[in-house]
């Protein structure tokens, strides 16, 4: 049986720790902060496309200025005073470099191996600072966070916007604050074979520590650590609808105001839709909106999609939402130029890319469990 408990769209506001950018880096052994340098022979673009204009081909070794990095897609970079565009997998840290500061671009597992099937030491939330010793962008970067060493996707690391908040807590502090949806025991360790601490009421707030795939999630309550079943967690006690995008085409409207709750974290903002085609392409409506958009993803713009709720009249329902801001822009004053791509159960998009188009439904998905 589904079980819901109760919250308002004027959802808690969360504590977010947001320090200015400072790298310390030794000439020796630190690369700067914002310089890559090319892998192989690549194309310098004047777009973020394979059909705009080849300003020059830059050879393998060629240090590169970067201005913006989707490690899953295209950065912005300059290079002798031009800017432009190369795809990001074309782009590494140099040799020798002892490390180069990325930050996480969406929740992602940190594993004590180059491989899906390797221990998951612990996950970390979006921006998670981490310290990158090796680095394919094509496929595993070997990173230390914590004095500990292990491996992440590398298509999940970015490098930091200059002067971008970011979350430089260590993975066993508090992340976020959810809420038991029951009665709940909280236990001393990740089993229903452990102690139980304490039994703690519905609607009762903890801080989340670790959330993996065991099904538990390690959280603190009050001045003590414990654990909680996952399934027992969540950020809102609405009824979630889970809608094809060919419904929900016929509901959205064109410059309405449409609140966003954004699932992991409970905090809102407000876009409005312009356009409806395959998808919805959606803008923030206010500076204030903007802020907390990329407050969220700790000031990280990436191509990696964010599970949402969305409330189109009286009701709510699972939509994912990416964070690089792209092409047109038909909202002046709010803090940023360019659109975001709002993506239903079904909807589709131009980009051939297939892991992006997984992770735009599997974000949905997300949303809808979360409920």
């Amino acid at each position: 049986m589904k079980r819901f408990f109760r919250m308002s769209l004027n959802t808690i506001s969360f504590s977010v720790i947001l320090l200015a950018l400072v790298l310390i880096l030794s000439p020796a052994a630190l690369a700067s902060g914002g310089t890559l340098v090319t892998n192989d022979s690549v194309n310098f673009r004047a777009g973020a496309s394979t059909d705009a204009e080849v300003y020059r081909t830059l050879g393998p070794g060629t240090s590169v200025e970067v201005l913006e990095h989707d490690p899953a897609g295209w950065s912005k970079v300059k290079h002798n005073g031009t800017v432009g565009y190369m795809r990001s997998e074309y782009l590494t840290i140099p040799s020798g470099t002892e490390s180069v500061t990325f930050l996480t671009t969406d929740g992602v597992n940190f594993r004590s191996g180059p491989s899906l099937d390797e221990t998951v030491i612990t996950s970390f939330v979006t921006g998670t600072r981490v310290e990158v010793l090796e680095h394919n962008p094509a496929g595993w970067s070997k990173v230390r966070a914590n004095s500990t060493v292990g491996y992440i996707k590398s298509e999940f690391l970015a490098l930091p916007l200059q002067n971008a908040p970011q979350n430089t807590s260590s993975p066993s502090q508090p992340q976020d604050t959810l809420r038991t949806i029951d009665g709940v025991n909280f236990r001393s360790g990740p089993s229903v074979e452990s102690g139980v601490i304490r039994t703690l009421e519905a609607n009762t707030s903890v801080a989340i520590l670790e959330r993996d795939s065991s099904g538990w999630s390690k959280v603190m309550y009050g001045d003590t650590v414990g654990y909680i079943r996952s399934d027992l967690l969540s950020v809102s006690g609405r009824s979630v609808e889970l809608l094809d995008w060919s419904v929900v085409r016929t509901m959205i409207q064109r410059n309405t105001t449409i609140p966003v709750i954004d699932v992991r974290t409970g905090r809102t903002y407000n876009i409005k839709c312009f356009s409806i085609y395959d998808h919805a392409d959606v803008e923030t409506v206010t500076s204030e909106d903007t802020e907390i958009f990329f407050d969220i993803r700790n000031g990280v713009r990436s191509w990696a999609a964010r599970p949402v709720w969305v409330l189109i009249g009286d009701r709510l329902i699972a939509a994912s939402l990416h964070g690089m801001p792209h092409d047109v822009d038909f909202i002046p004053n709010n803090g940023v130029n360019g659109h975001f791509c709002l993506h239903f159960l079904g909807s589709t998009t131009t980009s051939t890319s297939i892991s992006y188009k997984t992770d735009l439904q599997n974000a949905v998905q997300e949303a809808w469990n979360a409920r």
